[in-house]
Formats: structure tokens, sequence, C-alpha cells
């Protein structure tokens, strides 16, 4: 953190409505809730949670977990935005969720970019006109290679990859990408800088983000606790985020899925 960063003021959000109050994108949620469900022994957690039948999918235990922790502000819309940026449901986290990355001489073949230069390099140099798209079918271009530039952020990336995606509706697009958590050490990577600037936090990850708003709400890491925590999805989904988590159950079965989830959770 630098000596510009902004400051993580203890109950600067104690009185905040939270985001649940107020807005939840349920028509998304539950399109990706279903995709999850549909997942069977895809799911991240043991299948003998089935033994629970009204158990939740992980995804939906994240989205409220965060809407009791996000503030809702003057700028609902921003709000939102942010919401789903942080549960990947933006148009952007759905480049990484698609089933491959679309290479930048395909990028260039599709899209209308001037100047090509502005975003990748190309080896041999001026070997491209400064315009796309190109066509790479000319015999000219034979070995031509293209890559990134390094200066060009995640971000920018993403805004022009997702021109490539099929138009179709948020449904269509769920049902052929993956689902957000089997892309989760990437899907992420464009969002913090907006994050923060949103909610005047410094975050770099989801513990990092969870942990200040605890303090700002709370003073301290938020604490979940799940007297009642059958299959174990509440604690393991809070544990995940960042989140001091408590939970416990009469039936022995659950502490054994307890134990043997989290015992996973912690090899991966």
């Amino acid at each position: 953190m630098t000596g510009d960063a902004p400051q993580i003021v203890p109950f600067a959000l104690k009185d905040a409505p939270a985001l649940i109050e107020h807005l939840l994108p349920v028509q998304k949620l539950s399109t990706e809730a279903y995709k999850e469900q549909m997942a069977v022994h895809g799911k991240t957690l043991t299948a003998l949670g089935s033994y629970w039948k009204g158990r939740k999918p992980l995804i939906l235990n994240k989205a409220c977990i965060l809407g009791c922790l996000l503030p809702a502000t003057d700028d609902l819309a921003l709000d939102l935005e942010i919401f789903e940026q942080l549960m990947a449901m933006d148009d952007a986290s759905f480049v990484a969720r698609w089933k491959r990355r679309a290479k930048p001489k395909e990028i260039l073949a599709e899209l209308y970019i001037d100047p090509i230069d502005a975003f990748f390099t190309v080896d041999p140099p001026g070997s491209l006109p400064n315009v796309s798209p190109i066509d790479w079918s000319d015999s000219i271009l034979k070995g031509v290679k293209v890559a990134w530039r390094a200066d060009v952020s995640e971000l920018m990336r993403r805004r022009l990859e997702v021109q490539l995606l099929p138009e179709l509706t948020y449904r269509e697009w769920v049902e052929q990408a993956r689902r957000p958590e089997e892309v989760m050490d990437t899907v992420h990577d464009h969002i913090w800088d907006a994050v923060n600037a949103h909610l005047g936090t410094h975050a770099g990850s989801f513990p990092e983000l969870v942990e200040e708003l605890g303090i700002l709400r709370f003073g301290h890491r938020p604490r979940v606790a799940d007297t009642f925590c059958g299959s174990g999805q509440i604690p393991f989904e809070a544990a995940r985020l960042g989140c001091d988590v408590y939970a416990s159950d009469l039936n022995p079965i659950a502490c054994m899925l307890g134990s043997d989830n989290h015992r996973n959770e912690n090899l991966r």
C-alpha cells in the first residue's frame, strides 16, 4: 500500500445500507445457479451433499455474503456493475469463462483497430498495415507473428476480445461458458481497479476485499456462524471469500463433510 492509497477507517460503513437490501440481479443469478446445479459431479463440494435436498448453490451463497457486505450508494447502477464484476457476470469476465480466448491474429482478422501497434507488437516490424482487419490468407503475410504489447492491461484486452463472442442472450452465454469457480484464478484479473475506485478499498483478491469491508462495517474481518451447517455450503463459501467461519451440526455426516471439504479446499 502506498502513501496515496485510501485508508480503511473502522466502522466507516457501520450505518450504511447493505447492497442486498436494495438490489440483486436475480435473473442472472438464477441462471448461474442452475448451471452449477446441473454440473452434478462437477460441483466443487463432495457429491455426498445431495443428502441435503435443500442445499443451495455456492454461487448463491457468494452473492448473499457479498450483498450483505457491500454498501448501497447513491449510484445503484454502478453498485450493480461492481457487484456483477465481483460475481463474474460482466461481459469482460466471459472472455475468461469462454472455452478459449481469441488469439491476436484472430482479433486482427475480425475487428477494426487503428492503429494496430497501440495494442500489438508485430514481427517483423512494419510487415502489417496500420489498421485492421487483416486478411491472413495473403501469402505476403506468411510467417508474420503478432503478440500483445506488454503495457496493454488485461481490461483492455478483454474489451477487444469480448467483441468476438457470439451475440447471444445471457442465458445462452452461461450455457456455453464455464462456471466462474472453474476459472476463479483468472476470471477477476480485470476488476480490481474499478472495484477499489468505487469502494475506497485497495484489494487485489477476495480475502483482501472482504477483510477491508469487514473493518469498514464491523471493525474486524467478517465472522460467519452457521450452527446448522448441513452439507457445509455456507461456511465453505464464506471461508473461501475470506471470512472467519464457525460451523456445527448435530448430524455427524455434516461434520465429516465439513472436514473433507475444508481439507480438499486447502489442497487446491
